[in-house]
C-alpha cells in the first residue's frame, strides 16, 4: 500500500474485529487476491459483508492496483460510521451497564482504532483499566482506550 494512499489504521472488519493492520498482513502473507481467501485465512468478511469494499481495497492496494478516490472516501465513511456504531454498542449496551452505579463513563471521540473516553463520575485507575480491557475484547484487541 502506498504511503500516501495509507489511511490510519482502522477497524476494518467489524464483525470480527480486525484492523486494516491484520488484515493488510493477511493479504501480503498470504497473496491473497480474492475475499474468499481472505474469509478463509481471516475471517476478514466472514459476517456481515458491510466490510467487503474496504477488503476489496485493501487487496487492491496490497497488489498495487488502482482504487478510485470516490471509492476509498465512501470505504472511509462507512467505517468511520460502523466502527462508532460498534464501539457504542459494546460500551453502552455491554459495559456501562455492569459498572459500579457510582460510575459514569462518556464516550468523546473514535478516530481509528483511537477511542477516548471521559469518566463523569467514579474516575478510578481500576474502572479504566476494565473499562479499557473490556473495550478491547469486545470491538477489537488493537484498539487505544484513552481517557481524557
Amino acid at each position: 500500500m502506498a504511503a500516501d494512499k495509507r489511511a490510519m489504521a482502522r477497524l476494518s472488519c467489524r464483525c470480527m474485529g480486525l484492523s486494516s493492520r491484520v488484515v493488510e498482513a493477511a493479504v501480503r502473507a498470504h497473496d491473497v487476491r480474492e475475499l474468499a481467501v481472505l474469509a478463509q485465512l481471516s475471517g476478514a468478511g466472514s459476517g456481515c459483508g458491510t466490510c467487503h469494499p474496504e477488503l476489496l481495497e485493501i487487496i487492491a492496494d496490497v497488489l498495487g492496483a488502482p482504487v478510485l478516490e470516490a471509492t476509498r472516501r465512501a470505504n472511509r465513511a462507512r467505517c468511520v460510521s460502523e466502527t462508532m456504531r460498534r464501539v457504542e454498542a459494546a460500551l453502552f449496551g455491554a459495559i456501562a451497564a455492569r459498572l459500579p452505579a457510582d460510575v459514569e463513563v462518556e464516550l468523546v471521540s473514535v478516530e481509528g482504532l483511537r477511542v477516548e473516553l471521559h469518566l463523569a463520575r467514579g474516575d478510578r485507575p481500576e474502572i479504566r483499566a476494565l473499562v479499557a480491557e473490556r473495550l478491547c475484547k469486545l470491538v477489537c484487541t488493537e484498539l487505544q482506550v484513552v481517557f481524557g
